[in-house]
């Protein structure tokens, strides 16, 4: 909950507007669906709402029936069963956009009580602590928080009683730009897409003008203020200043910190010797796991737009420890079941 920052912000503009909100959990899914346990939609009591449970069959449903759970003030399981009998054109025809069924669990939260268990789980988000909010679909009003983190992001435990629903609490994942080029904006424009939080810096005023999409922004009397930048802990940094000296200060501060990916633009001749500007170890530290360099993953394209895309793509197997493929070269597909 709350990977994407654009949840934040809507429950944020709701509080702002005393509007009540009702959550929606993909709790388990059988067979072919397009989003899987974990996914989360949000709707407040306008009607408005954010995220996906499918790909569009029923979000239309929910949007009314989280007025009437509102109105209730008490959470709805629900089934939506969109398997067909058969895998004829005929079943098909019929205008089902999978194959498979999805259990929800809906439950209201309301701006009196400061959204209850989703507001505490926010106030954690936003201060970067991981927990686990524990839910149950039996017991009305219940809820708790844990340290233990499960691997899934939700667990439905239908055999403990009451039954039980365990949701990591996820901080949105931040990103750093270290250099603010004319390749920054569409790098910034398709993380902010992800729902990630965007920081950039530099030490040129006039370029970080320029800059629109950032969350935050950062100006430096000089490339060694980094350090207290990177004291905000970023998951991801991308050094792109194109300028020599800025990029082996900016890289030697990186490489001390514990952000997780570090991604160098240019060739790996042009890193090597910056490496060994700033150490004597310069083969054994260009061999860091986290550095990536050349940065990005090879799309083909040579635009800036392409080659922000193929950064943040990289970044995105990055996170998710996914090895970059072709999902019709994947013998078993995730998210398309059969």
């Amino acid at each position: 909950m709350f990977a994407h920052k654009d949840f934040i912000h809507f429950i944020q503009q709701a509080k702002s507007e005393r509007k009540d909100i009702v959550c929606i959990n993909v709790l388990d899914t059988e067979g072919s669906v397009y989003r899987k346990s974990g996914a989360t939609m949000l709707v407040n009591s306008d009607g408005k709402f954010i995220g996906v449970v499918s790909g569009g069959c029923f979000e239309e449903d929910i949007v009314h029936c989280a007025k009437d759970i509102l109105s209730k003030h008490e959470g709805k399981y629900v089934v939506h069963d969109l398997r067909m009998k058969d895998d004829t054109l005929d079943s098909w025809g019929k205008g089902v956009g999978c194959n498979g069924l999805i259990k929800l669990w809906m439950e209201p939260f309301y701006y009196q009580d400061n959204y209850g268990a989703i507001g505490i789980a926010l106030d954690f988000a936003l201060s970067g602590i991981k927990k686990t909010l524990i839910r149950s679909t039996e017991i009305h009003g219940f809820y708790g928080f844990s340290s233990e983190e499960k691997q899934e992001d939700i667990v439905f435990d239908e055999e403990s009683n009451p039954q039980l629903i365990y949701q990591k609490i996820h901080s949105p994942y931040r990103l750093l730009i270290l250099g603010a080029g004319p390749g920054s904006e569409p790098l910034l424009s398709i993380a902010n897409t992800l729902g990630w939080q965007t920081a950039i810096c530099d030490t040129r005023a006039s370029n970080l003008a320029h800059v629109h999409s950032a969350d935050e922004t950062h100006l430096l009397d000089n490339c060694e203020d980094v350090a207290e930048v990177l004291e905000r802990h970023f998951d991801a940094a991308v050094v792109m200043s194109h300028n020599f000296s800025s990029d082996a200060v900016y890289l030697s501060a990186l490489l001390d910190s514990e952000v997780s990916y570090i991604g160098m633009m240019g060739p790996q001749k042009r890193t090597k010797s910056i490496i060994s500007s700033f150490s004597q170890f310069s083969e054994t530290v260009f061999m860091d796991p986290r550095l990536h360099n050349p940065i990005g993953l090879d799309l083909g394209g040579e635009s800036p737009e392409s080659i922000a895309l193929s950064i943040c793509a990289e970044i995105e197997a990055n996170r998710n420890r996914a090895t970059p493929m072709s999902l019709r070269e994947k013998k078993k597909v995730a998210i398309h079941a059969n």
